[in-house]
């Protein structure tokens, strides 16, 4: 479509197409009038009854359904840039209403919200929309073939809520008498949703409420429950291939084709050529004092060969071995680098921890608190129990890629092959215990989320 004047309308609208309804320009004639224009001009050519919904899908209709989307999209964006006068003209012109939503999913209300617009949320309100409709705002990061992406649905309170916007909320709340109760279909509330993102003005605001914990658990963990499901199926293959499809191979399949069958087939072609089989025989022999010969006469050269294969190898071996203790040595030096660095910090922690206290001690905790002594020990402990041990471990986790370039600069292709062969069973031997730790984890974060859920029973306002 070209983007150029129609022939029969205000040179200040800007047409896609000869055809197509204008679109209003600010610099064109007065709103009213130019969005009354586009809607007859919509339902002249379109044949489609006003107001729009949702977000048209494009299926038989594909040119009514662009200017249906476009339509929709000037109304959202209108929203977002605090346009109110264009959004209070497209609904009073019946061309969108106050409930129609864009393509993800989400209703004006809730766009407006997330633009920190209240003078457009009053303006939706008082053109009736639902105060307490749901929503798209997004979807989990979690994808599976027949769903696809979850969609997260909220309604405009447990949005503002979630984005700390309090006087929104008091808004909502005080003149429109939104539902602070509505359980999200992840169970997610709007207290709980201002509590997570650390919002303390909009938790103590909104009153106390209870529910929705089993949704939350069962959403929150869902992928740590999966991921359960996962593991235990895997540690079932493990001990299937092991005990049912290896001894099969070796005591069935590999008798049956190596054996048996040629057995059989051996002996179905002595039943049909017996006849012929010294004859065979006799020149077989007859060709065996050649054969002989043949490999004796390529024996010298096959030792001198392997001699010489032999003589490369200890040299590029020599050659190697050097940058292969430089390699290693590069590697203990990182390691030697990564617990100074350890033992630095936790020394450092050490110091400030027994500064904030000696300092506590002699100011009898004035202007300090003991919640400031507990920061800095947990900072302490932190830095000896956890940090230490990270920065171990992902020393320790590279041993493996330095094992590998040693061997690849000591022995080539050969030294390759055989990294992968301990690697590979290395890792038949830790597949169980590392797919029984991932179940042990699972189960333990799905208790935590559990013991989380009844501490927020108790106290419903806590983070």
């Amino acid at each position: 479509m070209n983007f150029e004047p129609g022939p029969s309308h205000h040179p200040d609208y800007i047409l896609r197409d000869p055809n197509d309804p204008p679109a209003y320009d600010e610099h064109g004639p007065a709103l009213p009038e130019g969005i009354q224009q586009i809607a007859d001009a919509i339902r002249e050519q379109n044949n489609h009854d006003l107001p729009i919904l949702e977000f048209p899908l494009i299926r038989n209709t594909l040119r009514s359904a662009i200017l249906q989307q476009d339509i929709v999209d000037s109304f959202f964006n209108a929203i977002r840039t605090k346009k109110d006068e264009v959004v209070a003209a497209l609904i009073e012109n019946n061309i969108v209403t106050p409930e129609t939503t864009d393509k993800d999913g989400r209703t004006p209300l809730l766009a407006a919200i997330e633009a920190g617009n209240i003078r457009t949320v009053q303006e939706l309100m008082d053109f009736d929309a639902n105060i307490n409709a749901y929503g798209v705002v997004g979807e989990t990061s979690e994808w599976t073939r027949k769903k696809g992406y979850t969609k997260i649905y909220r309604t405009p309170l447990q949005l503002a809520a979630a984005q700390g916007n309090l006087t929104i909320v008091k808004l909502l709340m005080e003149t429109y008498n939104a539902d602070d109760s509505m359980i999200a279909p992840d169970g997610e509330l709007a207290l709980r949703l201002a509590a997570k993102n650390n919002h303390r003005e909009v938790v103590n605001y909104l009153p106390t409420r209870r529910g929705g914990g089993w949704r939350r658990w069962k959403a929150k963990h869902h992928k740590a429950m999966k991921r359960t499901k996962k593991a235990a199926k895997s540690i079932y293959q493990f001990f299937r291939f092991c005990l049912w499809s290896v001894p099969r191979f070796f005591l069935w399949s590999v008798p049956k084709h190596l054996i048996i069958l040629p057995l059989v087939l051996g002996s179905r072609w002595l039943w049909k050529h017996g006849s012929e089989l010294p004859g065979i025989v006799w020149r077989w022999l007859n060709k065996i004092p050649q054969m002989i010969w043949d490999v004796l006469k390529e024996v010298p050269k096959f030792l001198k060969e392997c001699t010489m294969e032999l003589a490369q190898m200890l040299w590029h071996l020599i050659k190697a071995t050097p940058k292969a203790i430089g390699g290693m040595v590069v590697w203990l030096w990182q390691g030697i680098k990564s617990m100074g660095t350890a033992i630095g910090s936790t020394v450092g922690r050490l110091f400030s921890f027994i500064h904030t206290l000696l300092f506590a001690i002699v100011n009898l905790f004035r202007g300090l608190t003991l919640q400031d002594v507990w920061n800095g020990f947990m900072a302490l402990l932190r830095a000896v129990f956890v940090d230490g041990l990270k920065k171990l471990w992902k020393w320790l986790c590279t041993f493996g890629e330095v094992t590998k370039d040693i061997l690849e600069k000591m022995f080539g292709c050969i030294g390759f092959l055989v990294w992968l062969i301990i690697r590979g069973l290395i890792e038949l031997i830790i597949y169980v215990p590392k797919k029984m730790l991932e179940i042990f984890a699972s189960m333990g974060s799905s208790i935590a989320g559990g013991f989380s859920e009844v501490l927020i029973w108790i106290n419903p306002k806590r983070n």
